[in-house]
């Protein structure tokens, strides 16, 4: 079974906390912008669980209290959100279920990319997305190790390609979003597969992609934790242990 998603109430009562209580209005402010996203992702989150367990897009718009149409438009991309080459399993294994949390990751993650001017997804922008989809155990292990999404967004690095960072150029693809899906972290989709099968599990869930993110130290995920002041394989331990 994958595992379920890690609760946030402590967290989103912490900065509904501070936002009440903060003696500055700058500081409500910035706490307020905090438990925006928050629950933004929370909502994405748990949006696209209903439509994994088979809801319609008319239920979670009764759920949401908007219309089918607003919905639809609003989360139209977790319906068919896919990791690439999912389908690549090695010969003869059965297929692999890629969870909702997961999903939802990768959405985020090409929200993250956008914001930040990027053609295509890398791994950073997994990273990214991973922190804001707060899915167990990952949020834990980078919660602890004292990673921040703005933090994270202000420190991320772009994936090296032969020594260097790809050229600025590469952010004219994006139109509407970025569907594409750069080499490198196509390669991290396929190398989270072999992580869950490694790991005898019989789903892709956020803790596999968030290993097989780091498993190169050229990468964007990795180059953003160090740039944090965090060990890559001290979080690979974490996830493993």
């Amino acid at each position: 079974m994958p595992r379920a998603m890690a609760s946030s109430p402590d967290r989103l009562r912490d900065l509904v906390e501070h936002a009440v209580r903060a003696a500055q209005p700058a500081a409500a402010l910035r706490a307020m912008t905090a438990l925006r996203e928050e629950l933004d992702a929370f909502e994405r989150l748990q949006v696209a669980r209903a439509l994994d367990a088979g809801q319609s897009f008319s239920a979670v718009a009764r759920a949401l209290g908007i219309s089918r149409q607003a919905a639809h438009r609003r989360y139209r991309d977790l319906a068919g959100v896919e990791l690439p080459d999912e389908g690549a399993e090695p010969k003869g294994q059965a297929r692999i279920l890629v969870t909702s949390e997961a999903r939802a990751a990768v959405t985020l993650a090409r929200e993250e990319a956008t914001a930040l001017g990027a053609g295509t997804v890398g791994s950073e922008h997994l990273l990214l997305g991973i922190i804001r989809s707060r899915a167990t155990t990952a949020a834990d292990v980078l919660e602890a190790g004292g990673v921040t999404l703005s933090d994270a967004r202000r420190c991320a690095q772009a994936t090296l390609v032969d020594g260097a960072p790809p050229p600025p150029a590469r952010a004219a693809r994006v139109a509407s979003g970025p569907r594409g899906i750069s080499a490198y972290a196509r390669a991290v989709f396929e190398q989270s597969l072999r992580e869950a099968v490694k790991r005898g599990d019989g789903f892709i869930g956020v803790d596999h992609l968030l290993l097989a993110s780091l498993e190169d130290p050229s990468g964007g995920a990795c180059r953003t934790l160090c740039e944090l002041g965090l060990d890559p394989e001290d979080v690979r331990a974490s996830l493993a242990a």
